[in-house]
């Protein structure tokens, strides 16, 4: 009996061996692959912050871009160009200060925090000199330094005939660095956002300390020698750790987290040690890593199909944009066209009616239009004061409509909490992202309520806008990556992944910021605090446009000379006003429009804005050399807005697309001054 026993042990020992030394491989396998999960989700992590960083950086860039093509550049008329540098300042609360310097003296021009005067004597803010921009002849990014406040300041050379004349400087505030990083990163995380010199520019803990000092011997030695991946460091609050880190080659910026050492090197060592207790689970083990298999193929499958579905959306977010001047041409003839038959057919009621319902049609194009430039983010937003009553009961039947009868949607507007500075449009359409991304949390129905309530935050009014569902709710990793464009936990094409960051880019454009509270089980809350507004800014932004031509006195004896590429927009434009009687010559390019004022007089030159060539800021600049009495009215369906309004100084401006009364009343306007 004893050897019958003795036999039993020994071919289970015998049929147990094979089992154990494939747990142990297996346990090796599994662990490597938990550390490689760790350091590339930290360095996805990495990579997004700078991406985010250099993002908003390019985009203030882009703003001083579009100052330094000015027309004062040309006429030296400082004292008129700095209250308009000064608009652009007041409406980038990001921006703490803009200078102008002259590049031959080294003297500053004007400081957008004092009044303008006599030009002072002083060098460049920040770390940047003009022998570096000199030799640079492209805009630069200087590191952190403290000027009141901590900010990293961004040059933009003007150069005129190949030499730097003048050096546009704003100063950033590193609090917009310091919101990317703590939205990008676990709250009990550390994690760093530095500049080129070493220095702090965002860190999650001890940022009011820490901003502008130099980072550990640790990052600064990365920043020399690493190579963009992990390096082992220890923190100034002595954390050891394994640090992610990614660095970008056009800003200098790099991020860094930290990762516990034992989250790296516990891994490691158990891979060593799962050999002598592999025998407790072996089974189980085994299913474990069949099951880890299967949900890595399908998470790889849903990675691919995901990537291909960003790249599909990112082409489109690059078309529309592309797009949108040709786009808004056609509308411009469609709408100018149908409604001259609408005029035309005052006695036939059925053609009138049928030129109405078409004309319709078009305008709801046009509004399509703003809504895919507002996707592409290349239209600069209009701030205004929005009355948050009138919107939200605006649109409650397309909250009503999208988000189905089974959810409750309750709207309670606070009477001190009503009006703030945001884009009607965009704020709408950022409120229906988020009542439909409720919707699909709620799938069994529930209740999403929208309120709002007064807050004041440094030395500042807000106003705070909850949207609350009480849906399946995001995990924390989750809700720490939600405002990722193209992220979404929806399956493959069900969402874009562009509504929350959508909704992030509509807050903080309009000032404001955006804070997300969820949980598992727990729903999800949204806060958007935007800035307080004043009532009396609605009935301005309400006020209606013309509905019929505008035919001004006198204005048989008045010639226009119409410049525009498109022939299907300038034959209509053409028309239109030889109707109201005006004298019209109509050209095709800038160069032809020049020609004809050298031929002959006018009282008004309509150039396009965006043309071949010389565009309309380009004509109308040399239009003014040539006849500084001449009134200069420009068209445009070009998408860049800021990129227009910073370009014409005081020209006024017409939009694409328009009718003849719009068109009349431009002109009318113009022409009575």
């Amino acid at each position: 009996m004893r050897f019958f026993r003795r036999s039993l042990i020994a071919l289970g020992v015998a049929a147990t061996l094979p089992t154990l030394i494939f747990a142990a491989i297996g346990g090796f396998y599994f662990l490597r692959a938990e550390r490689l999960q760790v350091e590339t989700a930290t360095l996805r992590r990495s990579d997004t912050i700078v991406t985010l960083s250099d993002a908003t950086l390019q985009g203030n860039l882009n703003a001083l871009h579009v100052l330094s093509t000015s027309v004062y550049f040309e006429t030296n008329h400082w004292s008129e160009f700095y209250p308009r540098v000064r608009r652009v300042w007041e409406g980038n609360p990001q921006w703490v200060a803009v200078y102008l310097f002259d590049a031959s003296s080294e003297e500053q021009l004007f400081d957008t925090r004092r009044a303008f005067g006599p030009p002072i004597q002083t060098r460049l803010p920040g770390t940047v000199t003009i022998e570096t921009l000199r030799a640079a002849m492209q805009p630069v990014i200087g590191g952190v330094v403290t000027v009141g406040e901590p900010v990293v300041h961004l040059y933009q050379p003007v150069l005129r005939e190949g030499q730097l004349r003048y050096v546009i400087v704003a100063a950033l505030r590193t609090q917009i660095f310091q919101d990317i990083l703590l939205a990008q990163v676990p709250r009990d995380t550390i994690a760093a956002l530095v500049d080129r010199h070493g220095n702090f520019v965002a860190r999650t803990r001890d940022y009011q300390q820490r901003v502008g000092t130099p980072a550990t011997r640790f990052v600064r030695d990365a920043l020399k020698h690493g190579d963009g991946k992990f390096y082992r460091g220890r923190t100034y609050e002595g954390f050891e750790n394994y640090t992610a880190f990614h660095a970008s080659d056009w800003s200098g910026l790099s991020a860094h987290i930290a990762v516990a050492s034992s989250l790296i090197d516990t891994p490691r060592s158990w891979s060593f040690a799962v050999v002598g207790i592999a025998g407790l689970g072996c089974l189980a083990l085994g299913g474990l890593l069949a099951s880890l298999v299967l949900r890595e193929m399908a998470e790889h499958r849903r990675t691919e199909e995901g990537l291909r579905q960003s790249q599909k959306m990112e082409a489109v977010g690059q078309l529309t944009g592309g797009i949108a001047h040709d786009f808004n041409n056609l509308l411009t003839a469609v709408i100018g066209n149908l409604d001259m038959i609408r005029t035309r057919s005052a006695d036939n009621e059925r053609l009138r009616q049928l030129a109405d319902n078409a004309l319709e049609a078009a305008q709801r194009g046009a509004k399509l239009t703003s809504q895919l430039l507002a996707f592409s983010r290349s239209q600069r937003m209009h701030l205004e004061s929005v009355d948050l009553e009138q919107l939200l009961r605006g649109m409650s039947a397309l909250l009503l409509q999208s988000t189905g009868t089974s959810i409750d949607v309750q709207i309670d507007v606070a009477a001190d909490a009503r009006f703030v500075t945001s884009d009607p449009n965009q704020l709408e359409l950022a409120l229906l992202n988020l009542a439909v991304n409720a919707r699909d949390a709620m799938p069994d129905g529930g209740v999403l309520a929208i309120s709002t309530q007064a807050t004041r935050q440094a030395q500042r009014d807000f106003v705070e806008i909850r949207v609350a569902d009480s849906g399946v709710g995001m995990s924390e990793e989750v809700c720490a990556r939600s405002i990722e464009p193209f992220f979404t936990t929806k399956q493959v094409g069900q969402g874009t992944g562009l509504g929350l960051s959508q909704v992030y880019g509509v807050i903080r454009e309009s000032g404001g910021s955006l804070h997300i509270d969820s949980a598992p089980g727990q729903g999800t809350t949204i806060h958007m605090l935007l800035p307080a507004a004043e009532s009396m800014d609605v009935a301005i932004a309400a006020a209606p446009t013309p509905s019929t031509p505008v035919v001004l006195e006198g204005s048989a004896e008045a010639s226009v000379l119409v410049a525009d590429d498109d022939r299907q927009v300038r034959r209509f434009i053409a028309a239109s006003l030889r109707n109201l009687h005006y004298h019209v010559v109509d050209v095709d390019s800038g160069t032809a429009a020049l020609s004809q004022l050298e031929q002959q007089r006018f009282d008004l030159l309509l150039v396009d804005f965006a043309m071949p060539g010389m565009n309309g800021a380009q004509v109308a600049h040399a239009a003014r050399a040539r006849r500084p009495d001449l009134r200069i009215l420009i068209v445009s369906g070009y998408s860049d807005s800021a990129a227009i309004e910073t370009a014409l100084g005081t020209t006024p401006l017409l939009r694409k697309p328009f009718d003849t009364a719009e068109l009349s009343a431009a002109v009318a306007a113009i022409l009575s001054n």
